[in-house]
């Protein structure tokens, strides 16, 4: 029976390892990638702008619906447990939403003030913009993270 647990041991580690390997670099992939579309010498137009900025937008919405989502699966674990764990799981629900409400003022600011300067658009102004979106995705990504290491505390047993 000894002999049978270390045969299987030995033959599931390579298996586990690899899909360990492959989560690390899927998440090191989405967390550390911020596309730049265009060269810091190239001219970049008012047209160019427009697109990038329309292309950030749609991306950040989904982002935003991401995050409101898994708050929301939060919310309901909470609601459905009895477990002492309750109120660390609020805490981060409650951290994870006042985050996400503030990233969505500023990126509603970050609109308007774009929709006010686009009529007079020059390249320090697309720069501003690329710096914001920038510091956007850091924010969303920690707030992710954050819920996604709960979420994989949860499925792990850790608050069992």
């Amino acid at each position: 029976m000894r002999f049978s647990k270390y045969i299987m041991a030995f033959t599931l580690w390579p298996f586990l390892l690899v899909q360990k390997c492959a989560k690390d670099s899927e998440e090191t992939y989405d967390e550390d990638v911020v596309e730049i579309r265009y060269e810091a010498d190239e001219d970049v137009t008012k047209a160019m702008a427009i697109e990038d900025w329309e292309q950030f937008l749609k991306q950040s919405q989904q982002d935003i619906d991401e995050a409101d989502t898994n708050i929301g699966l939060l919310e309901a674990k909470i609601d459905e447990t009895d477990s002492d764990e309750k109120y660390t799981w609020q805490e981060v629900c409650d951290a994870s939403n006042l985050s996400l409400l503030k990233l969505k003022a500023r990126r509603a600011k970050q609109n308007k003030e774009f929709e006010s300067k686009i009529n007079h658009y020059d390249k320090t102004f697309y720069q501003q913009n690329e710096f914001f979106e920038t510091q956007f995705h850091h924010e969303m990504n920690a707030i992710n993270k954050k819920l996604s290491s709960l979420f994989d505390k949860m499925k792990s047993g850790y608050y069992k």
